[in-house]
């Protein structure tokens, strides 16, 4: 079976990566409404009886908002390490599942393994998602690359990482300081120059993947500045990087990747 990944939502106003395996699937976060969550998953083939689990990264409201909702109106766990399952609101309510950061849980021919990262919440984890052909890296919301990140990000077929802002945008807008100082601190957010260091890493390899840049920042980030930022960077490899890189949107249902297949 082949691993298919959809974007339905990238950004402060809500995350969601669904990510199927046949005709099942799993959603890692669910920061949207229900009320627009379930129709889009509807529209993608995917009901209630195809899915899995919910995964949670962390307990901001971006990235849990419909969590609840949606497992109970499902009947599906949602999964997250214990110190983040316990600061999610209602969970007590539903199924859930806890799941030890570093530890995997498997759903099928699924095999999905937490690892840390960096951020201002009780624990929070990206995800490492394979099957035996190809495997997919959430690491969005951290504000360092960590060591478990940067591994699982150098395994990837698919790589989904945070280019949450960039950094003179950042610098000189219109945000508070302790806020600008919140977001560019170990625990906020990475910045298209933290993204761009870590593919021209990858490029250096000589390994092929597709690279999606997630969770940009509205106000000290576009979609054409991150862009620029990662190509240059890129441009600075030794012989032609296989790198395909998209760009997550906010608030829409966007990138679709078919493993093996260009879409």
């Amino acid at each position: 079976m082949s691993l298919e990944v959809h974007c339905v939502a990238s950004g402060s106003s809500g995350n969601c990566i669904l990510i199927r395996n046949g005709y099942k699937a799993v959603l890692i976060d669910a920061g949207i409404g229900i009320r627009k969550l379930a129709p889009i998953l509807r529209s993608l083939g995917v009901d209630g009886e195809d899915l899995l689990g919910i995964l949670i990264t962390h307990e901001h409201n971006d990235h849990v908002a419909g969590a609840v909702r949606l497992a109970q109106r499902y009947g599906v766990p949602i999964i997250a390490n214990a110190e983040t399952l316990s600061a999610i609101e209602g969970v007590e309510q539903v199924p859930h599942h806890a799941l030890d950061v570093g530890k995997a849980i498997t759903f099928e021919s699924l095999i999905i393994r937490s690892f840390p990262v960096s951020h201002d919440a009780v624990r929070p984890v990206g995800y490492h998602v394979s099957n035996s052909s190809a495997t997919v890296c959430i690491a969005t919301d951290t504000g360092i690359i960590t060591p478990e990140m940067r591994e699982a990000a150098t395994e990837a077929d698919l790589l989904i990482v945070e280019s949450n802002h960039d950094p003179e945008m950042l610098r000189v807008g219109p945000y508070p300081w302790y806020l600008k100082q919140r977001i560019a601190s170990d625990v906020g957010h990475l910045s298209n120059d933290n993204a761009a260091r870590l593919l021209r890493d990858i490029a250096n390899t000589g390994r092929a993947i597709t690279a999606w840049l997630a969770h940009l920042s509205k106000t000290n980030n576009s979609p054409r500045v991150a862009f620029n930022t990662v190509r240059e960077a890129l441009a600075s490899v030794h012989g032609a990087p296989n790198i395909k890189v998209g760009i997550a949107l906010r608030d829409v249902p966007s990138l679709h990747w078919v493993e093996g297949i260009a879409v």
